[in-house]
């Protein structure tokens, strides 16, 4: 018998795209937003990075102008170090980023098709704006593609945050514990909130639905 070509198509998701970047201009962004949260930052025992001479004037009290940012981060700004850098980390991210976005669809949650990183020496580990932009610290100690996939899963669980009005380290345990179980080889818990361990049993109870977990947590104290 004569096989019928078949006029069906299979169809596949499409990849999600990462783009890196990074700019002196970018930088001195980067600086004048720490720079507008430092004392929420100092009050939750975040330890920004500075250029040196903002460091400076940051420990003398002196008035920081946005043309004093420039010229600092333009004094410490080396174009090839950053290339060598960031194509570390995209090297490093291409080892993990598709385990880890079967993982991170397993949340049932939507997915953005292209997510931004912008690469900086600034700031701190990582930070992320809703709904795909995430700024990424070249210097750390952790491997900075697991603070990229870390911001991933920030962006991802963000809408149910605010939907339930999660608070700050109950929002960075959820998001550690995830982590946890997408990365077992590399545990991390970077802060223990209160109800931490009623926390830890509605996550361990409830996974993988984040929305059932988010839900429940918020119901902790009330």
């Amino acid at each position: 018998m004569e096989e019928l070509e078949s006029n069906s198509t299979q169809e596949t998701e499409p990849e999600i795209k990462v783009t890196f970047d990074f700019s002196i201009q970018g930088e001195k962004e980067r600086i004048i937003r720490t720079l507008k949260r430092h004392d929420w930052y100092k009050e939750h025992g975040y330890k920004p990075k500075y250029p040196e001479e903002i460091k400076q004037k940051l420990e003398a009290q002196e008035n920081i102008s946005e043309e004093d940012i420039l010229e600092a981060v333009s004094s410490e700004f080396n174009q090839d170090e950053y290339v060598s850098r960031v194509s570390e980390v995209e090297k490093g991210w291409q080892g993990i980023e598709e385990k880890f976005f079967d993982d991170l669809k397993t949340l049932g949650l939507p997915l953005q098709e292209e997510y931004f990183v912008s690469a900086t020496k600034y700031g701190v580990g990582g930070s992320y704006g809703s709904p795909n932009d995430i700024q990424l610290n070249l210097e750390q100690n952790r491997a900075p593609e697991l603070t990229l996939a870390h911001e991933m899963v920030h962006l991802t669980i963000e809408p149910l945050i605010r939907e339930f009005n999660i608070e700050q380290w109950t929002k960075e345990r959820l998001v550690d514990l995830i982590m946890c179980k997408f990365f077992p080889e590399d545990k991390r818990l970077q802060r223990d909130p209160q109800n931490a361990e009623q926390v830890s049993e509605i996550f361990e109870q409830n996974f993988p639905n984040i929305k059932e977990i988010i839900s429940e947590v918020s119901k902790i104290g009330s």
